[in-house]
């Protein structure tokens, strides 16, 4: 699960007869931070310093954003003859799993997620990733998932370091996978799936009415990311390595960790992130 000491770059780190694209909206963002979950798996170990006794000092959390409210589906009223057909069942929040894992199939997700469908809670760890993502957090080690192939690289252009532009085909396919989803279904059945996902959010002790924000702040902060097309200067502190640009180094986690993709597959992923906007936004 840990890469060679060449491969790391510093960020500041710190969940029967149901419709079949039900979690698509939700997976679609998440599925982002699979892919940015990955390449937290390529860091080093840290060499862990002798314990100093320092005066504890307490940092207030940045405020979030300003995140706009999902409104619901505008009601359609059926004709006079016809009755319209009952809300889907949901399961139980503790029994989705295996609903989950079926739209996951359905969903055509590739190989790079096979992992997924072997866990356990998977609404409850998705709508953690989401929440982390809201703060622009990368939130590790929630979900086994392979690294992608072949290791982070660096070049020496000059006396400058910069971040090889060949390390951006790695994430070609998990960038095409977020880019083929149908957005116009991941909008559509949003709201079927909101319960439950609302139901996890409260599990964290965060008030359920305020998944959606976490939703539209997650999608804010990909569309917030830089596309940055000429070269990566980096600079090496200890065995880290960290963006020599403060403006880049002070970006999000989750931002920086977009960054590694590369312009064409962040461009790919901000596409979609603004499709799922729109769409949520304008009903």
């Amino acid at each position: 699960m840990r890469a060679a000491r060449e491969d790391r770059l510093d960020s500041n780190d710190t969940g029967g007869g149901f419709p079949t694209k039900q979690v698509l909206l939700v997976l679609a963002i998440v599925v982002v931070g699979y892919v940015l979950w990955q390449s937290l798996q390529e860091q080093p170990a840290e060499v862990i310093p002798e314990p100093v006794a320092v005066e504890e000092i307490v940092v207030a959390e940045p405020a979030l954003p300003p995140a706009e409210d999902i409104p619901p589906p505008p009601v359609v009223a059926a004709p006079a003859e016809t009755e319209a057909p009952p809300p889907p069942q949901l399961p139980p929040l503790e029994e989705s799993d295996a609903m989950v894992r079926e739209q996951l199939s359905a969903a055509g997700i590739g190989p790079e997620l096979d992992k997924l469908q072997q866990q356990q809670n998977l609404i409850q760890q998705g709508t953690a990733l989401i929440e982390g993502f809201s703060r622009g957090l990368v939130v590790r080690k929630l979900l086994p998932i392979d690294p992608p192939q072949g290791a982070f690289k660096v070049e020496q252009q000059g006396e400058q370091m910069i971040m090889s532009p060949a390390s951006y085909a790695r994430y070609d396919n998990y960038a095409e996978a977020i880019a083929t989803l149908d957005s116009a279904a991941l909008v559509d059945n949003f709201h079927t799936m909101r319960p439950l996902f609302e139901q996890a959010y409260g599990q964290l002790g965060l008030p359920a009415e305020d998944f959606d924000n976490a939703v539209i702040r997650v999608l804010d902060r990909i569309l917030a990311t830089p596309e940055i097309e000429e070269p990566i200067a980096l600079t090496r502190k200890s065995v880290m390595y960290q963006y020599a640009d403060p403006q880049l180094e002070q970006l999000t986690p989750l931002q920086k960790q977009l960054l590694r993709m590369g312009p064409e597959n962040i461009r790919r992923i901000k596409e979609q992130a603004a499709a799922l906007r729109a769409g949520l936004l304008s009903q």
